[in-house]
């Protein structure tokens, strides 16, 4: 096994946030190697691709969509798919990154531009986010209809671990999709209420994890 592997990532992206966890759940400490969110040359270079997460070890490269299972692969103890239980924890998983992640995305988009590096970086993220989403300035104003939106969701996730430490009892791929699903509300620097105390705890469990 190599020494260390390398992960190319990106803080604003769900996808890089759970792929990070699950390398601390393993016990793995990654080289990590930012990549900014308009300049994809060194990723280009190093993976011949252009997608975050991307994870290299020794010779071997793994695409953001491959890192769940062939960690399980490389490193089997913990399992991020429990027996048993594997086709629900991936169900869950997808939950957190298709439908939970767009519902907190639209919520804090209007947020990210100050956590980027510099202002060539925070002008294309603004760009192409308005092309997609449409004008900053709407979206901004729109925000708390986004928020309202999103708060059920919330409130179905601390439903979900009431009585319980991890979302199918112990720990799984499925904590780490939906955690990368709530990650840009965190990023950004916003708080869960305090009215979901089993959300705010497993958050921080998953947060302690080391790496």
């Amino acid at each position: 096994m190599a020494a260390r592997p390398t992960l190319f990532t990106m803080e604003i992206s769900h996808y890089c946030v759970s792929a990070e966890r699950m390398l601390a759940f393993k016990g793995i400490r990654p080289r990590l190697v930012r990549v900014p969110y308009h300049d994809k040359q060194a990723l280009i270079r190093a993976t011949g691709q252009d997608y975050v997460p991307a994870l290299k070890w020794g010779d071997e490269f793994v695409a953001w969509n491959d890192i769940p299972r062939w960690l399980d692969r490389k490193s089997p103890r913990p399992l991020l798919f429990p027996p048993g239980q594997e086709g629900l924890a991936e169900t869950l998983e997808n939950w957190g990154h298709q439908v939970l992640e767009e519902r907190v995305w639209r919520a804090v988009v209007t947020q990210v531009p100050p956590m980027l590096a510099d202002d060539h970086e925070r002008w294309v993220f603004e760009e192409m986010q308005s092309r997609a989403r449409g004008p900053f300035s709407i979206l901004a104003l729109r925000q708390p209809e986004f928020r309202a939106e999103l708060e059920p969701y919330l409130a179905l996730l601390d439903r979900m671990l009431d009585g319980r430490a991890w979302v199918l009892g112990e720990p799984s791929v499925a904590d780490f999709g939906i955690y990368g699903g709530l990650s840009p509300f965190l990023t950004v620097g916003e708080r869960l209420p305090a009215q979901l105390p089993n959300l705010r705890r497993w958050v921080a469990r998953i947060q302690k994890l080391p790496g």
